[in-house]
Protein backbone atom coordinates (compact mmCIF):
# COMPACT_ATOMS: atom_id res chain seq x y z
CA UNK A 1 0.00 0.00 0.00
CA UNK A 2 0.82 3.59 -0.77
CA UNK A 3 3.10 4.91 2.45
CA UNK A 4 1.62 8.93 2.56
CA UNK A 5 4.60 11.32 3.82
CA UNK A 6 4.14 13.69 6.50
CA UNK A 7 3.51 17.62 5.25
CA UNK A 8 6.87 19.06 4.06
CA UNK A 9 8.97 20.14 7.27
CA UNK A 10 9.94 24.08 8.11
CA UNK A 11 13.42 25.13 7.62
CA UNK A 12 15.70 23.40 10.46
CA UNK A 13 13.54 20.43 10.60
CA UNK A 14 14.62 16.74 9.32
CA UNK A 15 13.19 16.50 5.40
CA UNK A 16 10.32 14.24 5.74
CA UNK A 17 9.63 10.92 4.30
CA UNK A 18 8.93 10.91 0.09
CA UNK A 19 6.05 8.87 -0.67
CA UNK A 20 6.93 5.29 -1.56
CA UNK A 21 4.62 3.53 -4.78
CA UNK A 22 4.93 -0.32 -4.52
CA UNK A 23 5.14 -1.54 -8.14
CA UNK A 24 4.92 -4.85 -9.82
CA UNK A 25 5.37 -6.24 -14.06
CA UNK A 26 4.48 -9.22 -15.63
CA UNK A 27 7.78 -9.60 -16.91
CA UNK A 28 11.04 -9.33 -14.53
CA UNK A 29 12.61 -6.41 -14.06
CA UNK A 30 15.52 -6.97 -16.70
CA UNK A 31 12.85 -7.56 -19.49
CA UNK A 32 12.99 -4.69 -21.85
CA UNK A 33 9.88 -3.40 -21.36
CA UNK A 34 10.16 -3.02 -17.71
CA UNK A 35 13.12 -1.18 -18.23
CA UNK A 36 11.71 0.98 -20.60
CA UNK A 37 9.28 2.53 -17.81
CA UNK A 38 11.46 2.16 -15.74
CA UNK A 39 13.96 4.63 -17.30
CA UNK A 40 11.17 6.58 -19.27
CA UNK A 41 8.37 6.77 -16.12
CA UNK A 42 10.12 6.30 -12.36
CA UNK A 43 13.21 8.10 -13.30
CA UNK A 44 11.13 11.04 -14.61
CA UNK A 45 8.77 11.21 -11.61
CA UNK A 46 11.40 10.99 -9.25
CA UNK A 47 12.84 14.11 -11.14
CA UNK A 48 10.01 16.24 -11.26
CA UNK A 49 8.65 15.85 -7.61
CA UNK A 50 12.48 16.76 -6.52
CA UNK A 51 12.70 13.56 -4.32
CA UNK A 52 9.11 13.16 -2.96
CA UNK A 53 8.02 10.43 -4.96
CA UNK A 54 9.94 7.06 -4.55
CA UNK A 55 9.35 3.56 -5.99
CA UNK A 56 9.84 -0.10 -4.68
CA UNK A 57 9.90 -3.13 -7.29
CA UNK A 58 7.93 -6.01 -5.86
CA UNK A 59 8.70 -7.95 -8.37
CA UNK A 60 7.57 -9.65 -11.92
CA UNK A 61 5.60 -12.89 -12.46
CA UNK A 62 8.05 -14.94 -9.92
CA UNK A 63 6.20 -13.22 -7.60
CA UNK A 64 3.44 -12.39 -9.11
CA UNK A 65 1.31 -14.22 -11.55
CA UNK A 66 0.49 -12.78 -15.08
CA UNK A 67 -3.43 -13.60 -14.56
CA UNK A 68 -3.14 -12.56 -10.51
CA UNK A 69 -1.77 -9.08 -11.49
CA UNK A 70 -4.80 -7.04 -12.11
CA UNK A 71 -6.06 -8.31 -8.83
CA UNK A 72 -3.37 -7.49 -7.05
CA UNK A 73 -3.10 -3.77 -8.31
CA UNK A 74 -6.92 -3.52 -7.71
CA UNK A 75 -6.83 -4.60 -4.09
CA UNK A 76 -3.69 -2.88 -3.31
CA UNK A 77 -1.30 -5.46 -2.64
CA UNK A 78 0.92 -3.32 -5.10
CA UNK A 79 -0.07 0.62 -6.09
CA UNK A 80 0.31 0.04 -9.68
CA UNK A 81 1.72 -2.33 -11.97
CA UNK A 82 3.55 -2.90 -15.63
CA UNK A 83 0.77 -5.27 -17.28
CA UNK A 84 -1.38 -6.29 -20.14
CA UNK A 85 -4.67 -4.44 -21.36
CA UNK A 86 -6.39 -7.78 -22.28
CA UNK A 87 -5.66 -9.63 -18.94
CA UNK A 88 -6.97 -6.24 -17.21
CA UNK A 89 -10.19 -6.74 -18.93
CA UNK A 90 -11.36 -8.82 -15.97
CA UNK A 91 -11.99 -5.47 -13.77
CA UNK A 92 -12.16 -3.21 -16.78
CA UNK A 93 -14.17 -4.37 -19.72
CA UNK A 94 -13.64 -3.32 -23.07
CA UNK A 95 -9.43 -1.81 -22.27
CA UNK A 96 -7.88 -4.38 -24.24
CA UNK A 97 -9.37 -2.45 -27.70
CA UNK A 98 -6.60 -0.08 -26.79
CA UNK A 99 -4.36 -2.40 -28.93
CA UNK A 100 -6.43 -1.25 -32.19
CA UNK A 101 -5.28 2.41 -32.17
CA UNK A 102 -4.84 4.65 -35.31
CA UNK A 103 -3.52 7.74 -34.09
CA UNK A 104 -0.54 8.94 -32.31
CA UNK A 105 0.25 8.66 -29.02
CA UNK A 106 -0.37 12.88 -28.49
CA UNK A 107 -3.68 12.67 -30.36
CA UNK A 108 -5.27 10.00 -27.88
CA UNK A 109 -4.21 12.35 -25.18
CA UNK A 110 -5.96 15.21 -27.25
CA UNK A 111 -9.10 13.59 -28.84
CA UNK A 112 -10.75 11.70 -25.69
CA UNK A 113 -9.18 8.65 -25.86
CA UNK A 114 -7.12 8.77 -22.55
CA UNK A 115 -10.15 9.72 -20.30
CA UNK A 116 -12.18 7.45 -21.81
CA UNK A 117 -9.79 4.52 -21.01
CA UNK A 118 -8.95 5.80 -17.63
CA UNK A 119 -13.31 5.51 -17.18
CA UNK A 120 -13.12 2.56 -17.88
CA UNK A 121 -10.62 1.42 -15.48
CA UNK A 122 -12.30 3.55 -12.94
CA UNK A 123 -15.13 1.17 -12.94
CA UNK A 124 -12.62 -1.72 -11.99
CA UNK A 125 -10.92 0.36 -9.23
CA UNK A 126 -7.98 1.26 -11.11
CA UNK A 127 -6.78 4.49 -12.64
CA UNK A 128 -5.14 4.41 -16.13
CA UNK A 129 -2.02 5.86 -16.50
CA UNK A 130 -0.68 5.03 -19.85
CA UNK A 131 0.90 3.00 -22.38
CA UNK A 132 3.67 0.95 -21.54
CA UNK A 133 6.75 0.42 -24.37
CA UNK A 134 4.47 1.76 -27.15
CA UNK A 135 5.61 1.48 -30.96
CA UNK A 136 5.06 4.93 -32.90
CA UNK A 137 4.86 2.11 -36.34
CA UNK A 138 1.81 0.64 -34.95
CA UNK A 139 3.59 -2.23 -35.81
CA UNK A 140 4.42 -4.21 -32.51
CA UNK A 141 3.51 -7.60 -32.90
CA UNK A 142 5.70 -9.64 -35.77
CA UNK A 143 4.49 -12.73 -37.16
CA UNK A 144 7.49 -15.22 -37.38
CA UNK A 145 7.59 -18.23 -39.13
CA UNK A 146 8.55 -21.35 -40.63
CA UNK A 147 6.42 -22.11 -43.57
CA UNK A 148 6.48 -18.88 -46.11
CA UNK A 149 3.59 -17.11 -46.69
CA UNK A 150 3.08 -14.65 -49.75
CA UNK A 151 -0.94 -14.54 -50.44
CA UNK A 152 -4.00 -14.51 -48.30
CA UNK A 153 -4.40 -18.15 -48.97
CA UNK A 154 -1.42 -19.63 -47.97
CA UNK A 155 -2.67 -19.07 -44.13
CA UNK A 156 -5.73 -21.57 -44.49
CA UNK A 157 -4.51 -23.99 -42.44
CA UNK A 158 -1.06 -22.65 -40.71
CA UNK A 159 -0.85 -23.41 -37.28
CA UNK A 160 -0.18 -20.05 -35.63
CA UNK A 161 1.06 -19.90 -31.69
CA UNK A 162 -0.85 -16.75 -30.05
CA UNK A 163 -1.38 -14.64 -26.92
CA UNK A 164 -4.95 -14.14 -26.13
CA UNK A 165 -4.64 -10.37 -27.93
CA UNK A 166 -4.08 -11.94 -31.37
CA UNK A 167 -6.47 -14.71 -31.32
CA UNK A 168 -9.14 -13.07 -33.51
CA UNK A 169 -6.99 -11.96 -35.95
CA UNK A 170 -5.24 -15.27 -36.26
CA UNK A 171 -8.68 -16.64 -36.70
CA UNK A 172 -9.52 -13.90 -39.29
CA UNK A 173 -6.37 -14.88 -41.63
CA UNK A 174 -8.18 -18.53 -41.23
CA UNK A 175 -5.30 -19.82 -39.25
CA UNK A 176 -5.67 -22.16 -36.68
CA UNK A 177 -5.13 -20.43 -33.54
CA UNK A 178 -2.92 -22.23 -30.92
CA UNK A 179 -2.50 -21.12 -26.95
CA UNK A 180 1.06 -20.28 -26.32
CA UNK A 181 2.55 -18.86 -23.28
CA UNK A 182 5.42 -16.33 -24.22
CA UNK A 183 7.51 -19.08 -22.48
CA UNK A 184 6.44 -21.73 -25.09
CA UNK A 185 7.09 -19.84 -28.08
CA UNK A 186 10.58 -21.42 -28.47
CA UNK A 187 9.77 -25.06 -27.77
CA UNK A 188 6.85 -24.82 -29.94
CA UNK A 189 8.86 -23.50 -32.85
CA UNK A 190 11.76 -26.03 -32.65
CA UNK A 191 9.35 -29.28 -32.50
CA UNK A 192 7.38 -27.34 -35.80
CA UNK A 193 4.13 -28.20 -32.85
CA UNK A 194 3.13 -24.63 -34.47
CA UNK A 195 4.36 -23.09 -38.31
CA UNK A 196 4.91 -19.72 -36.93
CA UNK A 197 3.66 -16.86 -33.63
CA UNK A 198 1.69 -14.43 -34.73
CA UNK A 199 1.75 -12.33 -31.24
CA UNK A 200 5.05 -11.39 -30.03
CA UNK A 201 7.63 -8.60 -31.09
CA UNK A 202 11.02 -8.84 -32.47
CA UNK A 203 12.47 -7.70 -29.26
CA UNK A 204 10.84 -10.26 -27.41
CA UNK A 205 11.42 -13.20 -29.75
CA UNK A 206 15.16 -12.61 -30.05
CA UNK A 207 15.57 -12.06 -26.35
CA UNK A 208 14.00 -15.70 -26.19
CA UNK A 209 16.57 -16.58 -28.68
CA UNK A 210 13.86 -17.67 -30.91
CA UNK A 211 15.55 -16.58 -33.95
CA UNK A 212 17.86 -19.51 -33.41
CA UNK A 213 14.67 -22.06 -34.25
CA UNK A 214 12.90 -19.21 -36.88
CA UNK A 215 13.09 -19.56 -40.91
CA UNK A 216 11.14 -16.00 -42.07
CA UNK A 217 9.87 -12.98 -40.88
CA UNK A 218 7.06 -11.60 -43.09
CA UNK A 219 6.24 -8.04 -42.56
CA UNK A 220 4.56 -6.05 -42.43
CA UNK A 221 4.05 -6.00 -38.21
CA UNK A 222 0.13 -4.80 -37.04
CA UNK A 223 -1.45 -3.13 -33.86
CA UNK A 224 0.05 -1.50 -31.41
CA UNK A 225 1.73 -2.79 -27.92
CA UNK A 226 -1.36 -4.01 -25.38
CA UNK A 227 1.28 -3.54 -21.91
CA UNK A 228 0.31 -0.97 -20.12
CA UNK A 229 0.17 1.03 -16.93
CA UNK A 230 -2.60 1.63 -14.29
CA UNK A 231 -2.78 2.12 -11.04
CA UNK A 232 -4.82 1.73 -7.69
CA UNK A 233 -7.30 4.32 -7.72
CA UNK A 234 -7.71 4.66 -3.77
CA UNK A 235 -3.83 5.10 -4.19
CA UNK A 236 -4.27 7.54 -7.05
CA UNK A 237 -7.10 9.27 -5.13
CA UNK A 238 -4.96 9.76 -1.84
CA UNK A 239 -1.86 11.59 -3.77
CA UNK A 240 -1.66 15.02 -3.58
CA UNK A 241 -2.63 16.95 -6.72
CA UNK A 242 0.79 18.34 -7.50
CA UNK A 243 2.53 14.59 -7.23
CA UNK A 244 -1.13 13.14 -9.81
CA UNK A 245 -0.25 16.21 -11.94
CA UNK A 246 3.65 14.63 -11.62
CA UNK A 247 3.20 11.22 -12.47
CA UNK A 248 0.70 12.08 -15.20
CA UNK A 249 4.11 14.39 -16.84
CA UNK A 250 5.82 11.85 -16.22
CA UNK A 251 4.26 9.23 -17.73
CA UNK A 252 3.53 11.24 -21.03
CA UNK A 253 7.17 11.65 -21.24
CA UNK A 254 7.91 7.60 -20.40
CA UNK A 255 5.38 7.14 -23.51
CA UNK A 256 7.95 9.02 -26.12
CA UNK A 257 11.50 7.57 -24.33
CA UNK A 258 9.57 4.12 -23.94
CA UNK A 259 8.75 4.37 -27.77
CA UNK A 260 12.61 5.23 -28.81
CA UNK A 261 13.58 2.76 -26.60
CA UNK A 262 11.47 0.34 -28.18
CA UNK A 263 12.33 1.50 -31.72
CA UNK A 264 16.16 0.86 -30.47
CA UNK A 265 15.38 -2.59 -29.17
CA UNK A 266 13.61 -3.44 -32.04
CA UNK A 267 16.27 -2.80 -34.29
CA UNK A 268 19.09 -4.76 -32.15
CA UNK A 269 16.91 -7.13 -33.00
CA UNK A 270 16.01 -7.30 -36.65
CA UNK A 271 20.17 -7.00 -36.87
CA UNK A 272 19.91 -10.68 -34.67
CA UNK A 273 17.54 -11.89 -36.82
CA UNK A 274 19.70 -11.13 -39.94
CA UNK A 275 22.92 -12.54 -38.13
CA UNK A 276 20.91 -15.65 -37.40
CA UNK A 277 20.28 -15.89 -40.90
CA UNK A 278 16.50 -15.69 -41.33
CA UNK A 279 14.66 -14.22 -44.02
CA UNK A 280 12.86 -10.95 -43.60
CA UNK A 281 10.77 -10.07 -45.98
CA UNK A 282 7.97 -7.76 -47.21
CA UNK A 283 4.75 -9.26 -48.08
CA UNK A 284 2.86 -8.01 -51.57
CA UNK A 285 0.86 -5.32 -51.63
CA UNK A 286 -2.11 -6.66 -51.68
CA UNK A 287 -1.34 -9.47 -49.41
CA UNK A 288 -0.17 -6.87 -46.96
CA UNK A 289 -3.24 -4.86 -46.76
CA UNK A 290 -5.35 -7.60 -46.76
CA UNK A 291 -3.66 -8.67 -43.56
CA UNK A 292 -4.08 -5.67 -41.37
CA UNK A 293 -7.54 -4.80 -42.21
CA UNK A 294 -8.20 -8.35 -41.41
CA UNK A 295 -6.60 -8.13 -38.16
CA UNK A 296 -8.30 -5.04 -37.36
CA UNK A 297 -11.59 -6.00 -38.49
CA UNK A 298 -11.23 -9.50 -36.88
CA UNK A 299 -10.12 -7.92 -33.25
CA UNK A 300 -12.99 -5.06 -33.57
CA UNK A 301 -15.49 -7.82 -34.50
CA UNK A 302 -14.35 -10.16 -30.97
CA UNK A 303 -14.17 -6.98 -28.83
CA UNK A 304 -17.62 -5.86 -30.18
CA UNK A 305 -19.20 -9.16 -29.55
CA UNK A 306 -17.53 -9.15 -25.91
CA UNK A 307 -18.34 -5.68 -24.90
CA UNK A 308 -21.34 -4.31 -27.16
CA UNK A 309 -21.65 -1.33 -24.72
CA UNK A 310 -18.24 0.24 -24.93
CA UNK A 311 -16.38 -0.72 -27.93
CA UNK A 312 -18.14 1.66 -30.29
CA UNK A 313 -17.05 4.41 -28.30
CA UNK A 314 -13.43 3.25 -28.55
CA UNK A 315 -13.66 1.94 -32.14
CA UNK A 316 -14.33 6.27 -32.73
CA UNK A 317 -11.75 7.74 -30.41
CA UNK A 318 -8.65 5.37 -31.66
CA UNK A 319 -9.76 5.81 -35.39
CA UNK A 320 -9.05 9.57 -34.87
CA UNK A 321 -12.45 10.62 -33.75
CA UNK A 322 -14.25 12.29 -31.02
Amino acid sequence: MIAVAAPQPVLGQQKAEPITLNWASFVPGTHPETVAVQKGFMNKAVELSKGRLAFKFRGGPETISLVDLTKATQSGLVDFSINLSGFAETVAPGVGGIILTRISLDEERKNGTYEYVDQLCNKGGLHYMGRGAPTFDHQFFNLFLNKKVEKPQDFKGLRLGTATAARALVEGWGAVPVNLLLTDYYTAMERRTVDGVASSPVSNWVNLGCQAVTKYLALPGYLQTSVFVAMNLNTWNKLPPDMQQVITAAMVHSEKVSGEFWAEEKAKGMQKLKEAKVEVYNLPPDTAKWLLDTAYDATWAYQMKRFPDVTPRLKVLLSGGK
